[in-house]
Formats: C-alpha cells, sequence, structure tokens
C-alpha cells in the first residue's frame, strides 16, 4: 500500500477549463488512479518480464462522496494492491483505492490494471459481444445534430472531448430517456499524448470518460436548459471497462449514451454507453449519475 499527496491549485487550469465550480471528473480520476501505477512500478512489477511492456487501467467500480471546491486544500490518496495474477505474459493487478480531504471521503472504490507487451495490446480485440444502442436509419435522420456548444456549461477548448452531435433523440434508447451520438476526430498533436504516457503517448482512459460525461451533460441541457452540473452525481455508485485504447495513429472516436433514468424534480440523469475507436467498441460505462448543483 502506499498514500500520496495533491495539493489542489485553487487556481488550477482544469476549474477554468470545465466551466463548472467543481472539479472535472476525470481529474479526480486520475488523482485517485496514478498513485496505483506508482505502486505497482515500486513494487518491481515490469522487471518480472524480459520485454518493455505497458500498463494500463482495465476498470472499475467506485463513488464519489464529496465535490472537488478550488478550496478543497490537499488530497490524500491511498491505493492498496489487493490481488497479483500472471497469465500468457500478462500481469493483472487489483487495488482498493480511496481518496481523502479535510472534509472526510472524497472517493472511493475498487480498480484493476495490467501489464501487456506491445503485440498484446496491437490485438487487442475490444469488448466483446458489446450490446451498442446504435440508433437506426430513421432515428438517425430524424435526430437533431450539430456541433457541441462552446458556451457554458460546456468545456473549454483544452478539455473539449467531443467535438459535434452526430445523433440526438431526446426519446431514444431503450428507456425512452433519451440517446445521444458525438464523434470527435483524434488529433495526434493534442496536449495529452504529449503527457500520457512518457514515450508510450495513448489517449488518457479518464478523457474517454470525460467525453461520455461531456454528452451527459449534452442531454441535461437540452432537457432542462443551462445550470451547474456536478458529473458525477455524489454518493452514486457508477462503473468503467476499459478493452483497448485510442493511439494517435487513430481516426476517430465514437461515443454512444443511453439515458437510464430521469428525475425531473431533482434534475438528474443517470446513464451507460459505449466508446468506440475506428469502428473498435473499446469502453463501456455504466451507472454514470449527473445531477443539478443547484
Amino acid at each position: 500500500a502506499c498514500t500520496a499527496l495533491y495539493d489542489v491549485p485553487p487556481d488550477a487550469w482544469y476549474f477554468a477549463a470545465n466551466r463548472a465550480p467543481t472539479m472535472p471528473f476525470s481529474i479526480l480520476l486520475e488523482i485517485a488512479l496514478q498513485p496505483c501505477g506508482w505502486l505497482a512500478a515500486y513494487c518491481g512489477s515490469a522487471l518480472t518480464n524480459p520485454e518493455d511492456i505497458k500498463f494500463r487501467n482495465l476498470g472499475g467500480k467506485a463513488k464519489q462522496l464529496l465535490p472537488i471546491t478550488p478550496d478543497i486544500g490537499t488530497l490524500g490518496m491511498t491505493a492498496k494492491m489487493t490481488n497479483v495474477s500472471k497469465s500468457a505474459g500478462m500481469i493483472i493487478q487489483h487495488f482498493d483505492m480511496k481518496v481523502t480531504c479535510s472534509r472526510g471521503t472524497v472517493y472511493e472504490g475498487t480498480t484493476y490494471f495490467g501489464f501487456f507487451t506491445k503485440d498484446q495490446l496491437a490485438n487487442q480485440v475490444g469488448i466483446r459481444e458489446a450490446k451498442v444502442p446504435w440508433p437506426s436509419g430513421a432515428d438517425v435522420a430524424r435526430g437533431e445534430r450539430g456541433e457541441l456548444p462552446h458556451h457554458p456549461p460546456f468545456p473549454a477548448p483544452m478539455l473539449r472531448m467531443v467535438d459535434r452531435i452526430e445523433t440526438y433523440l431526446p426519446n431514444g434508447g431503450a428507456k425512452g430517456l433519451g440517446l445521444v451520438v458525438g464523434r470527435i476526430a483524434v488529433d495526434p498533436s493534442t496536449w495529452f499524448f504529449k503527457a500520457h504516457f512518457y514515450q508510450d503517448p495513448v489517449w488518457p482512459g479518464s478523457l474517454g470518460l470525460e467525453s461520455f460525461l461531456q454528452l451527459l451533460k449534452f442531454a441535461a441541457w437540452k432537457r432542462w436548459g443551462d445550470a451547474d452540473w456536478q458529473t458525477i452525481a455524489v454518493g452514486a455508485p457508477h462503473s468503467w471497462t476499459y478493452r483497448g485504447q485510442v493511439l494517435p495513429t487513430d481516426r476517430e472516436v465514437t461515443v454512444i449514451l443511453e439515458v437510464t433514468a430521469a428525475d425531473d424534480a431533482a434534475r438528474r440523469l443517470i446513464a451507460g454507453g459505449f466508446l468506440t475507436v475506428d469502428g473498435r467498441v473499446i469502453y463501456q460505462m455504466a451507472d454514470f449519475t449527473l445531477e443539478c448543483l443547484r
């Protein structure tokens, strides 16, 4: 186990880029997960394989218990390795994770990572038998489309992970509560490829979840108009699964969101969905919840 600390700068770029009074969920997730990577390295995991191997998050389940505002101060992150398995040259590691502040627990859950060779990553086929709720041709024809708005509450360019809405159906999806499909071209010069990872550029999974949450914000905006949104809602469990990666050589990311529950009185949405890259289904998101802050 290890404990790490992060002093949250009140003027950090991501608060302004989020255009909301709280930290973006993708930043919180990086804060929670990075100590797991440090611990895996400290334990010498990569030294057990004669080949160069790469570290990837595979999924997790967690809940946020407190919002993170610019005045939160120092966050403490605890990562505890709970299980390790090895098979066919791959190493899979499970962790308990918790983020705390002076006010109490901020975020807690479980997650798991893998070490893979370059060939193993290249041969990933994505999420098998994924039941993606693609809209029919008729639905696409009648759905709304256009750019993701640039004004608040939508993010500034540095955090903008969806460029355009391909299809918006307010009564779409299995529950008839809403379906959104968004897209963005992969730009190999984007800042995060230089930052994640060193000598191993890959689109951060946390920013893939951010693209999904931006579609969820769009669905809420279309339903209720302008507001400050907490993504994700406090106290609501959520989970994610990664079975692939977005590389600088890829062309386009498509995100599909299906609203599964809506509370008009509380202005709260629950949704699940998928992220694909060049036709491969590589991420699945379940039970992500958005709610109005005021």
